[in-house]
């Protein structure tokens, strides 16, 4: 990674742009210039796409820019950010290192980070999230798209998708979780509400939530699931270890409920435990343990 970076026609061309593109750099830089400046030339100029291809085929720079606060058409940074305020995008917010906000961020379209993403204040976002590294948000995450994320993410409000969410760590919540897609965390969730998921719900490790876990379809984790509330789900609910509710547990019609199945059947007693307010119908395996009223 360098500190700084000149582009020139000859590192321009071997990258294979578009005509288009290739015309505009020999047009307005026919001598080459700083990485940054170009990026900042083509926002300028309205070609936030061209300013992003660069950032794909170059990749981050060893540098920091710092700023108070950022209401922008396009935000295009070649390098880590911190913004000491709020930051605003109306369209892309894209960044090839880090980004720091003491603020909260909000961007009209596709947000996608490089590094970490650490907000102080809340991030909504129209359109998809993608993130390298972890995600810290002091408030609330909201996205219109997607949600991919290849470390943690941890959050002190809710999280909320409106499409599929791949999180590669764990995911941490202090309210409720609520994806109207897939939810894939390679690691536990976590929700002090509830967590709520239109499709398949999968967790790498533990599920656990203050409130209840519901999926419109499948429900799976590599260990135990436990809620406050009801564990249910529309197909299956399938468990390594044990899966405990504070009220009930229901599968869909013509679906099991699997307990376990990491398991030895011999240790299911102590480790395959299920309890709810009523044995399931539909449990299939696990040691049934009554709750205890009071």
């Amino acid at each position: 990674m360098e500190l700084n970076m000149e582009l020139n026609k000859k590192t321009i061309r071997a990258k294979q742009p578009c005509s288009s593109g290739f015309r505009w750099f020999l047009k307005n830089s026919p001598q080459g210039g700083d990485y940054q400046g170009l990026v900042d030339a083509l926002l300028a100029d309205g070609r936030p796409t061209d300013a992003c291809w660069l950032i794909d085929q170059f990749g981050p720079i060893k540098n920091k820019i710092e700023i108070d606060d950022m209401d922008a058409d396009a935000v295009v940074v070649a390098s880590d950010l911190q913004i000491a305020g709020n930051l605003h995008s109306d369209t892309v917010l894209r960044v090839a290192g880090s980004l720091t906000v003491g603020g909260s961020v909000r961007v009209g379209g596709d947000i996608n980070v490089h590094g970490d993403l650490l907000i102080d204040g809340h991030l909504y976002c129209d359109g998809s999230i993608t993130v390298g590294g972890s995600v810290r948000v002091g408030w609330g995450i909201q996205a219109m798209g997607g949600f991919r994320c290849n470390e943690d993410v941890r959050a002190g409000w809710g999280l909320h998708c409106a499409k599929d969410t791949y999180i590669g760590g764990l995911i941490i919540v202090k309210e409720d979780i609520t994806i109207e897609g897939t939810l894939d965390c390679s690691k536990s969730v976590r929700a002090g509400g509830d967590i709520v998921v239109e499709e398949t719900l999968t967790a790498g490790q533990g599920l656990m939530a203050g409130g209840q876990i519901r999926s419109d379809m499948d429900i799976k984790a590599g260990w135990g699931i436990q809620a406050i509330g009801s564990i249910t789900a529309e197909r299956s609910i399938v468990s390594g270890e044990s899966i405990l509710a504070g009220e009930r547990i229901e599968s869909g019609e013509g679906y099991g409920i699997f307990a376990g199945i990491s398991v030895m059947r011999e240790f299911w007693s102590d480790s395959a435990i299920v309890t709810a307010v009523a044995r399931p119908e539909q449990l299939q395996s696990g040691h049934w343990v009554a709750l205890r009223s009071g």
